[in-house]
């Protein structure tokens, strides 16, 4: 079941995507105040509508996109509570056009459920050509219908594609074993499978285990075009069993992983330290000033983690790659005859979401 086929669902996950779990009441506020959720729904529909949900997908023996604990009765995203101040993410290039993105995914979805197989697997082709794949077209009996190659240097790799249409969008009789008897006549160290949609029998959830093929519906595919998916990122994605759960996990680790932490740990840093060079002046001569150590920086971004009411720390390679940063980005000068750094600039501070909020001005706290 895709989720976002029920639009309430689809607008609760949405509201829960930030990570901080909620009860029905607060997302059934939330999505009255943008427009997502109708002033006439229930509460209890809605808490019903969200629990039914995750009773059937968890019987089918999938992974429930959202979750609820037990003990609070909150529902969150099914991944870890990210509990770190928000900030607002620098965006990530595009690398395909919106214009070209709407072209190659109608194509996608049009030829998919058509009756020339050809056309089906020429898109294929062309759409992983724009995630940086070197994409061959072959198709014909006894051949795989294409080869994609990573053009990843010594991490390169090649995987074999197999491409099912089918009329009703759900493809059925599909045989895992079709792709994975080519890779090693074809040099290949992956295979992939790309279809409508097929029916999820556990026999064929079994045989892609068994031979290590990856399974795409479509909707996989444009998924992975919108979010700028790469050929390094597929070799994780390539392996056996459906792609849906590992490119929801590659989605969230984008917006609420390393990226994310690194910049909340610089920020914080860059103003408590600037806080503690500023409460210093007057109280210790200057050629007596400390120079911000890691020690000390670790103390600094503990402090302030604690005080936003983060649960986990930062560890010291963090802390010391956001010092390294700092110095990089000039907001801060190496002092290496002292072993530490001295930040220029207090920087800004958000805890908007990834809405382009207007970052928060420095604001330093009156003088002792």
């Amino acid at each position: 079941m895709d989720v976002r086929a029920n639009t309430n669902i689809a607008a609760v996950l949405a509201i829960l995507e930030d990570g901080k779990p909620r009860n029905t009441a607060a997302i059934l506020r939330e999505g009255i105040a943008n427009g997502t959720l109708s002033h006439s729904t229930p509460e209890t529909n809605l808490y019903v509508n969200l629990t039914d949900y995750i009773a059937r997908v968890t019987m089918r023996g999938e992974r429930p996109e959202f979750v609820q604990d037990p003990v609070t009765r909150e529902f969150r995203v099914n991944h870890p509570v990210d509990d770190w101040p928000d900030v607002v993410l620098a965006p990530r290039p595009r690398n395909i056009s919106t214009d070209t993105l709407a072209l190659i995914s109608e194509r996608l979805r049009s030829t998919s459920t058509a009756k020339d197989p050809a056309a089906f697997e020429l898109a294929v082709c062309d759409a992983f050509s724009l995630m940086g794949f070197v994409a061959t077209h072959i198709g014909g009996n006894a051949m795989p219908d294409g080869t994609l190659d990573a053009p990843l240097g010594p991490l390169g790799y090649r995987a074999i594609l197999e491409c099912k249409t089918s009329h009703s969008g759900v493809a059925e009789n599909v045989w895992p074993a079709e792709p994975a008897k080519f890779r090693e006549p074809h040099g290949a160290t992956a295979a992939v499978l790309v279809a409508p949609g097929i029916k999820h029998e556990a026999m064929f959830l079994a045989e892609l285990k068994a031979h290590d093929v990856g399974y795409w519906t479509v909707d996989d595919l444009i998924l992975a075009l919108q979010h700028d998916v790469d050929a390094y990122e597929c070799r994780e994605l390539f392996k056996g069993g459906p792609v849906h759960e590992r490119m929801r996990d590659l989605i969230w680790n984008r917006a609420h992983g390393a990226e994310k932490r690194a910049l909340v740990i610089r920020r914080m840093l860059q103003r408590q330290a600037f806080d503690a060079q500023r409460d210093l002046v007057g109280r210790v001569p200057w050629t007596e000033m400390p120079v911000l150590t890691l020690d000390l920086a670790m103390v600094l971004v503990e402090r302030a983690l604690r005080t936003a009411g983060v649960s986990g720390g930062a560890t010291r390679d963090e802390i010391r790659a956001a010092m390294d940063d700092l110095v990089y980005a000039s907001d801060a000068v190496a002092l290496p005859d002292r072993g530490g750094i001295i930040v220029r600039t207090p920087g800004t501070w958000s805890q908007a979401t990834t809405t382009g909020a207007t970052p928060t001005p420095y604001a330093p706290s009156a003088p002792r």
